[in-house]
């Protein structure tokens, strides 16, 4: 579990449901080589495990612009990082001309949990929907809804998506079923609509912006915690709203 008091600046923003979300998708989709760091052959390597999912071959349309999404992510997160670094640079006092250059000579080149949570932290903070976020970030959900429409006819049905969980999440064979059904139950409202570009794009945007277990977004992965399958929802109330 993350330290919340070690997460900096927009972070603080975050939910602790949405710090366990952001940092699965470092630990387990971002970060392949498992070194604590994203770096450029992570998305290499997360492009290669969406090809051999989806059966691509290596000069096919859809391989290479998930290659090409990947480079562009990789470079507006570093680019992000870059531009929160500088501020912080702004506000620190350098003593010495040769710390200002060692300063200016540093560039990033990967991006560790604190500045990936950070970002997320400052992305999330004032959004309502897909729409509100970078182009960059809107561009995921079309990869991961292609990656997961293996039929390729334009909607994602509950086989395809329990085909995701088990072998491209890795989703015990116990839960599968239970987290299957119930996953492909709230995405779709009970069956009201059909899981297609624009309503995964929805979902998606839940997952980045739901605080709490609760709501359609978190199945998008469907690996957090899903005792709500269980449970009745549980009403809080303040006493003090009472008096």
């Amino acid at each position: 579990m993350t330290d919340i008091g070690s997460v900096l600046l927009y972070s603080q923003y975050l939910t602790p449901f949405q710090i366990e979300k952001f940092t699965y998708l470092f630990n387990c989709l971002f970060d392949l080589e498992k070194n604590s760091l994203i770096e450029y052959n992570d998305m290499e390597a997360l492009a290669e495990k969406m090809r051999v999912y989806s059966g691509w071959s290596k000069d096919s349309a859809h391989f290479q612009n998930t290659l090409d999404v990947m480079k562009v992510f990789f470079e507006c997160l570093i680019d992000q990082a870059q531009l929160e670094k500088s501020a912080s640079a702004q506000d620190d006092v350098i003593p010495t001309w040769e710390e200002a250059l060692k300063h200016k000579e540093e560039p990033i080149k990967a991006i560790t949990l604190n500045q990936w949570l950070n970002m997320w932290g400052k992305l999330c903070y004032g959004s309502a929907g897909i729409n509100d976020f970078p182009c960059w970030v809107q561009m995921l959900p079309h990869i991961f809804f292609k990656v997961i429409d293996y039929d390729k006819d334009d909607y994602i049905s509950i086989n395809e998506y329990r085909r995701f969980y088990k072998d491209f999440v890795g989703i015990p064979e116990k839960d599968l079923d239970k987290i299957s059904q119930e996953g492909f139950r709230a995405m779709t409202a009970g069956g009201d609509y059909i899981l297609n570009q624009e309503n995964f794009d929805f979902c998606f945007a839940n997952f980045l912006l739901g605080r709490a277990i609760y709501g359609p977004g978190k199945y998008v992965f469907g690996v957090f915690d899903n005792r709500d399958i269980d449970e009745t929802f549980q009403v809080i109330y303040n006493s003090d709203d009472e008096e």
